[in-house]
């Protein structure tokens, strides 16, 4: 037995796993995704390769199965707030998975599990992005923190760490415009949770203490543009700077902090006081690349936010146009995929949407929330700024256009199927059944609310791009939309669309 993946198809065709090695379309039962993981079995005599998927064996044909893979990036159905996953192209111990924000409630830990085996076994991931301390962007992380089975290198936050008290983020400097208590360090952030008793019932103190106190986080630090590995005279996350000698590599574009007079480093309020805009504006700010792809991560970043970057990279002064920041402001961020801001806020500049410059924008937005998301004009704007002559905007909530029937009464019934499987009053049949029902229902929730609705997942080579995601209803035998890019002439062209 042997792994493998599904090869990249050069002439944009479905490939298929087949239930005999006949290329007939009676044989075609599973449309299989580049990237997607092969369980090999064996050669047969004539071209084609058994796979084992599903507890089931199919066949593939031997040229569509290759020894490398994509960088994966999926856009998680969080609901309301954020949630991502970047898979490396590298495979065994090379491996790295990070977790950029996590939504709010369970999706994302109810993906994880599906994804990776259940966490029946150990599973160790590489980091948690806290892009900042906003619950629907870090919520979800909790239920990964304090999984017996789930155990990560890194949390990387903003640093503006929520304290348990009425002092937010700490101190101010003595002009009142610098935030001046950066918890930057593990130290730092052990001064602040590990004592259970002083968090006052917090929940951003309350993950953190769960992510000290379980044994299973190595180290937590602030991520910025003055921290991490400097090299080039740029940040970038430990492990992914040029010489790293990696796939992709991934810059660290904010939060940026300031230098003060006694050499301290500080992150300045924005609006103001303003306490969300001033997190939301100093969000951990990524930009992932491997070959002539970028993707920008950009959290809850704000019109404050965004005239200060813009003015910080494009290099201009405080009483120049926005405007003429946006050429030197592009060549750092500049990218072909933006994670747009605040899942749809209208709260953002026209200049910063034209120094990010991309020709797809993805918005994590949920519905039974207040804030529209995403807002008309937000959509209107990123088609009017993004690149080409119809830019690409995916998003979660529309992805996934029906609830689920039941949806409430399906959570109802798990919960009650707990108490029965936890209960010393149950009998052994009863337990098992329970457990056999509980599954099941577990397994459609997580099929219909998470694998159907709304994940966006896009994989590349860094000339190469597919995005897919999963029809809420089969199309015949076919799956998952999608679209394929190719990098021609500079440029990156869509070439193949299933319709």
């Amino acid at each position: 037995m042997a792994i493998g993946f599904v090869a990249a198809d050069e002439e944009a065709e479905k490939i298929w796993l087949h239930s005999e090695p006949e290329a007939n379309a009676s044989a075609r039962v599973r449309d299989v995704r580049w990237g997607d993981f092969l369980n090999l079995q064996g050669d047969t005599d004539d071209g084609w390769r058994r796979v084992k998927w599903g507890g089931e064996t199919y066949f593939i044909r031997d040229e569509h199965v290759t020894s490398t893979r994509p960088l994966e990036i999926i856009f998680v159905d969080v609901g309301q707030g954020d949630g991502c996953i970047v898979v490396s192209p590298e495979t065994g111990a090379q491996e790295r998975i990070l977790v950029v924000d996590a939504g709010q409630g369970d999706n994302m830990f109810r993906f994880v599990k599906w994804r990776f085996g259940k966490l029946q076994q150990s599973f160790r991931f590489h980091a948690a992005v806290l892009t900042h301390s906003d619950v629907d962007h870090y919520g979800g992380f909790k239920l990964l923190f304090e999984h017996e089975n789930v155990s990560f290198d890194r949390v990387y936050h903003n640093g503006l760490a929520e304290r348990p008290g009425d002092d937010l983020f700490g101190a101010s400097d003595g002009s009142g415009k610098f935030l001046v208590e950066l918890a930057a360090t593990h130290a730092d952030m052990e001064h602040l949770f590990a004592d259970a008793a002083g968090l006052g019932g917090k929940k951003y103190p309350t993950l953190m203490h769960a992510a000290l106190a379980g044994g299973r986080v190595e180290k937590i630090e602030m991520l910025s543009a003055s921290h991490g590995a400097q090299e080039g005279g740029k940040a970038w996350m430990p492990g992914y700077s040029p010489s790293a000698g990696r796939a992709c590599t991934i810059e660290v574009l904010g939060p940026v902090p300031e230098k003060l007079a006694n050499g301290a480093l500080a992150l300045r309020w924005f609006a103001g006081h303003d306490e969300g805009k001033t997190k939301n504006g100093h969000s951990v700010l990524l930009r992932v690349t491997i070959g002539d792809l970028r993707l920008f991560l950009g959290g809850d970043l704000n019109r404050p936010a965004e005239e200060y970057l813009l003015r910080h990279y494009g290099e201009i002064d405080g009483n120049s146009a926005l405007s003429a920041a946006v050429a030197t402001a592009a060549t750092r961020l500049g990218a072909d995929i933006m994670k747009s801001c605040h899942h749809g806020s209208a709260d953002v500049t026209d200049e910063f949407l034209q120094a990010v410059n991309p020709f797809a924008f993805v918005v994590s937005s949920g519905d039974e929330e207040s804030h529209a998301h995403p807002r008309p004009d937000l959509l209107g704007r990123l088609g009017k700024h993004g690149r080409g002559e119809a830019p690409l905007i995916l998003c979660t909530e529309i992805f996934r256009s029906t609830r689920e029937e039941g949806k409430s009464e399906d959570f109802a019934r798990l919960r009650a199927l707990d108490r029965k499987i936890d209960s010393a009053s149950t009998s052994d049949a009863d337990k098992t059944a329970a457990r056999a029902e509980r599954k099941a229902l577990q397994d459609h929730i997580q099929r219909r609310n998470v694998g159907v609705y709304g994940a966006i997942t896009m994989r590349t080579d860094g000339q190469r791009l597919e995005i897919t995601y999963r029809l809420e209803k089969p199309r015949g035998k076919q799956l998952w939309q999608s679209y394929v890019l190719k990098r021609q002439a500079g440029e990156w062209r869509v070439i193949e669309t299933s319709h």
